[in-house]
């Protein structure tokens, strides 16, 4: 017989399904139980279609034809996400809910972003927290948009043994292996936006799409390609403009370059060196929930002294760049605010003769 915990893990496994393509929406599971077996089983696949506890319900009744009214009624829901209660651009699962006559729902995780269902309704017996952690782990940048106003913020740095990120030429494409590039395009498949400085995009001029993920091309959305240009130095011509990919351009000065795919945003010098401003301004205008930033030391640096960064990915080639390498990071010689930042190792993957390892910064 399973337990509440296994029914609610499957719905954890099923609102993964939705990795690359519920954004800015979070990602959703739902179980339907009849006597402790599932009946029906759905997640959210796509913003604007249909949520996850609706898709389980057409599920029950795909699957059981005329018994499904009666079996609903009698039925238990374990969902990873409160349900809706307002309507947006699908009507509230919490209607569909009452309607089908569903007597108790298992909640995983409350949603912050409005005043939900479980704090509304009183008809039907509601048991909140089950896998609590893991269900806002799932979504954690959707929380981080709705509490903190800002996205979940991850930087990604390849280095050698050494820290190197470039040898003193300034040249830095291919430090890491294949499998750890392969791995860096997964990771930006997986985010809803790319940050960047001019600085990275003038050295080696990338492109910041997700290419050889190893997903299905028609799964991935493309994240938005942000580019920090506080001097004005872009010409339109770089490979960041390329492709059918969105491009937003922080910049102080009018510009000439002009695309449908492109948009540039115009403030002085002193609000774009303020990385709570754009970090907010991405939340709130472009709905980002998860950002990540493949720069050099200096915009990683920023965000370290403001503390902005949740996870550091550092991918580690077994290489020395020697003595005139350029570092990943130059943090506290230039007087930030922080005298040392402790980071948690959460996990070490081999990638080929490369390391990936995983970090969560202490700024306590």
């Amino acid at each position: 017989m399973s337990s509440p915990s296994e029914h609610m893990s499957e719905a954890l496994t099923l609102a993964k399904k939705g990795l690359l393509t519920t954004r800015p929406n979070p990602m959703v599971g739902c179980v339907i139980t009849l006597d402790n077996k599932v009946i029906g089983r759905g997640w959210h696949k796509k913003s604007g279609e249909g949520h996850a506890e609706v898709n389980a319900i057409q599920d029950v009744f795909d699957n059981l034809g005329d018994a499904a009214e009666s079996s609903l009624q009698r039925s238990e829901m374990f969902v990873t996400l409160e349900p809706c209660s307002t309507a947006g651009k699908t009507p509230p699962c919490s209607e569909a809910i009452k309607k089908n006559g569903i007597k108790k729902v298992y909640i995983a995780s409350e949603d912050t972003s409005q005043n939900g269902f479980a704090k509304k309704e009183r008809e039907i017996e509601i048991v909140e927290g089950l896998l609590r952690d893991e269900a806002r782990e799932l979504n954690r940048g959707f929380f981080s948009r709705i509490e903190k106003n800002r996205p979940f913020i991850t930087a990604k740095m390849a280095t050698g043994l050494d820290a190197g990120i470039a040898i003193a030429s300034g040249e830095s494409k291919w430090i890491t292996s294949e499998q750890s590039r392969e791995d860096v395009h997964k990771l930006r498949a997986c985010n809803d936006a790319i940050l960047t400085g001019i600085g990275t995009v003038l050295k080696d001029n990338p492109s910041l799409t997700s290419r050889d993920s190893g997903y299905k091309k028609n799964e991935v959305l493309q994240p938005l390609r942000v580019v920090v240009d506080r001097n004005n130095r872009l010409t339109g011509k770089e490979n960041i403009f390329s492709g059918e990919t969105k491009t937003l351009i922080f910049r102080t000065k009018k510009s000439k370059i002009e695309s449908e795919n492109i948009e540039i945003f115009y403030e002085n010098e002193d609000v774009l060196s303020n990385f709570n401003f754009i970090m907010k301004f991405l939340a709130k205008e472009k709905s980002i929930n998860s950002l990540m930033v493949e720069s050099g030391s200096g915009i990683f640096d920023a965000l370290l002294n403001e503390q902005l960064i949740d996870e550091l990915v550092l991918y580690q080639a077994p290489k020395l760049l020697g003595k005139e390498r350029k570092t990943f990071s130059k943090f506290n010689q230039t007087g930030e605010k922080l005298s040392t930042i402790d980071f948690e190792v959460n996990t070490i993957t081999n990638l080929g003769q490369d390391k990936k390892i995983t970090l969560t910064p202490n700024y306590t």
